[in-house]
């Protein structure tokens, strides 16, 4: 299933673009004048493009992460993957981060670090104390506690966990069995997500961890079906530089 986005064009009549972006070529002149002012006009095309959702696959690995954060892939350089299911959304999205294998990570630095790499597009409350209450990211963000429905911001895990202890760390101490179970998303059923007895300050991050957050009563499975998150918004410069190169070759075609 593909979205889009309408514009009217030259004549008046709506169309339909892509994700995409994919356009027929145009020939006449003033309809490539027209399209370089609606797009300088509105230069917030590249949100909308970053906020179409693609079908979900059925199986998603860490081989299938397109955006990462963090450190380069290669040898002593651990892998996690943190998956997000905003209300109201179709499907989750899935970012990947990377590390250096010998610095200890939890799930409450996966989402710091991102925070802090993400140009200050990804924001979280609540990770002084372990217990996120809202992550916000290109205009989404969660509610809080909504007592008709029992739905929450819960937190989940791709480990499994002791019945009844609640504290931070791994097992034997720790709440948390390593390690990982691999892919929530591998076919499997009913899947690898765990509830976590922890907050995310709780929970050590390591190799092959995935951590998911949806908004769901007690009880529910975590996020469902995932895509790959889009890239970064382009910053306003980039955005005026790519709009000024279109207007360029836009004038040298008229010359």
């Amino acid at each position: 299933m593909q979205h889009g986005f309408s514009r009217k064009g030259a004549d008046g009549r709506g169309s339909e673009f892509p994700c995409a972006f994919f356009e027929q070529d145009q020939t006449n002149e003033e309809q490539m004048k027209q399209k370089t002012i609606g797009l300088l006009a509105t230069a917030g095309i590249w949100i909308s493009a970053a906020a179409c959702q693609l079908e979900a696959a059925a199986i998603f690995l860490n081989s299938d992460v397109s955006q990462w954060y963090g450190a380069a892939a290669g040898a002593g350089v651990s892998e996690a993957v943190l998956v997000i299911q905003w209300p109201g959304e179709i499907n989750a999205f899935a970012w990947g981060y990377r590390w250096d294998s010998s610095q200890t990570k939890t799930g409450a630095d996966l989402l710091a670090d991102l925070a802090a790499l993400s140009n200050g597009q990804f924001e979280v409350d609540g990770l002084g104390g372990g217990f996120v209450s809202d992550i916000r990211w290109q205009g989404r963000s969660f509610p809080g506690f909504n007592p008709g429905t029992g739905e929450y911001l819960q937190y989940f895990v791709n480990n499994e966990q002791q019945p009844g202890n609640f504290n931070d760390g791994a097992a034997p101490g720790g709440a948390h069995i390593l390690p990982p179970l691999g892919s929530p998303f591998d076919g499997t059923v009913p899947g690898n997500w765990r509830a976590s007895n922890t907050g995310a300050l709780g929970r050590p991050l390591v190799d092959g961890a995935w951590d998911g957050w949806s908004y769901s009563a007690f009880g529910d499975p975590g996020p469902a079906s995932v895509v790959n998150a889009p890239g970064p918004i382009p910053e306003p410069a980039t955005v005026t530089l790519a709009l000024s190169a279109l207007l360029t070759t836009f004038v040298r075609r008229r010359r």
